[in-house]
C-alpha cells in the first residue's frame, strides 16, 4: 500500500489518487486575410470605453470573450454521447492592447480547439514523503491509450475539414498550428502528442458510488470515517460531457443541504 510506503499507518484503506482524469485539447490556428473586429476593439481608447461601459452598465462588447461559440460531436455515429468538443476562438492567443504610434496591432487570427471529453487514459496522485506540506505527485498519463489519440486525431481532421469550408474561405490565411506538412496520420498524432495541453477540469480521485472503486458514498462521506467529506471535483466518478464549473457548484449546493440536513427540493411542475 502506498501509506505504508511513505512509512504512514492507514485507518482505512480506500483507492484514494487514482482514477485522475481531465479534458484534453490541442489548439490548431490560422491567420486572418483582414483583421477582425475584436482586434479593432483591442486599440487602448477603445476597449477603455468598453471596459467602462462593461463596468457601469454590464453592457457591450468587454462583457463577453471573443470565444463564445462552441459545439459537441461525435467522432462516430454510434456514440450516445459527442466525444469531441470545439471551441471555436475569434482572436489570437496573444492578443493584447495596442495604439498607432505607440504600439503595434498584433497579428490577427483565429482557431479550432478540439477537446477530447471522455478520455480513457487514468492518471493518479501520489504522496512524495510524510511531510503533510510536500507538494504530492501528479502523474496524469495523458493518451496512455490508443483509442484517445484515435479520437482526438478523428477531431483534429473534422477541425480542419470544417475550417476548409467555402463560407471560410473570406477569413482563412495560412494555417499556423500546426503547419501545411502536418497530413498523414503519424504526423498528427506526432503534433497531437507535442502541444497536447489540459482544459483544467481535473477530477475523480475521491469518486463516489457503491462499489469497491468508490472512495465516497451517495452523500459525500468518506466511507468507514465520520464526520468527513469530500466536496469538489474529485468526488465525480467519471468525466461528463460538458465543463465541470456548473456541476461542481451543484454538488456544493447539495453537499451544503446534506450537512444542515434540509430536505430535496420538491420535484417541478412540468
Amino acid at each position: 500500500m502506498h501509506l505504508r510506503d511513505m512509512g504512514i499507518a492507514p485507518l482505512i484503506d480506500l483507492p484514494v489518487g487514482r482514477n485522475l482524469r481531465d479534458h484534453l485539447q490541442v489548439r490548431i490556428r490560422w491567420s486572418r486575410l483582414r483583421p477582425g473586429p475584436f482586434r479593432s476593439l483591442m486599440r487602448a481608447d477603445r476597449i477603455a470605453l468598453a471596459m467602462a461601459q462593461a463596468w457601469l452598465f454590464r453592457t457591450g462588447a468587454a462583457t463577453t470573450l471573443p470565444n463564445g461559440l462552441k459545439a459537441f460531436l461525435k467522432s462516430r455515429p454510434e456514440l450516445e454521447a459527442p466525444d469531441l468538443e470545439f471551441l471555436f476562438n475569434a482572436a489570437p492567443l496573444d492578443a493584447r492592447i495596442w495604439f498607432p504610434g505607440v504600439t503595434p496591432p498584433y497579428e490577427d487570427a483565429y482557431g479550432i480547439h478540439p477537446i477530447l471529453l471522455h478520455p480513457r487514459s487514468q492518471g493518479h496522485v501520489t504522496l512524495r514523503s510524510a511531510d503533510p506540506l510536500a507538494l504530492v505527485r501528479v502523474q496524469n498519463n495523458f493518451l496512455a491509450e490508443p483509442e484517445d489519440l484515435a479520437t482526438f486525431r478523428q477531431g483534429f481532421r473534422l477541425a480542419q475539414d470544417i475550417a476548409h469550408q467555402p463560407p471560410m474561405d473570406a477569413f482563412r490565411g495560412s494555417p499556423l498550428a500546426p503547419g501545411p506538412e502536418v497530413k498523414t496520420d503519424a504526423q498528427i498524432d506526432d503534433w497531437i502528442r507535442n502541444t497536447v495541453i489540459t482544459v483544467n477540469h481535473p477530477l475523480g480521485t475521491c469518486p463516489m458510488g457503491r462499489g469497491s472503486d468508490a472512495v465516497l458514498d451517495p452523500d459525500l462521506k468518506v466511507r468507514g470515517i465520520e464526520a468527513l467529506r469530500v466536496v469538489d471535483a474529485a468526488a465525480l466518478p467519471d468525466m461528463p460531457s460538458a465543463h465541470i464549473n456548473a456541476i461542481v457548484m451543484m454538488l456544493a449546493e447539495r453537499a451544503s443541504d446534506l450537512i444542515r440536513d434540509r430536505p430535496p427540493l420538491a420535484p417541478a411542475n412540468v
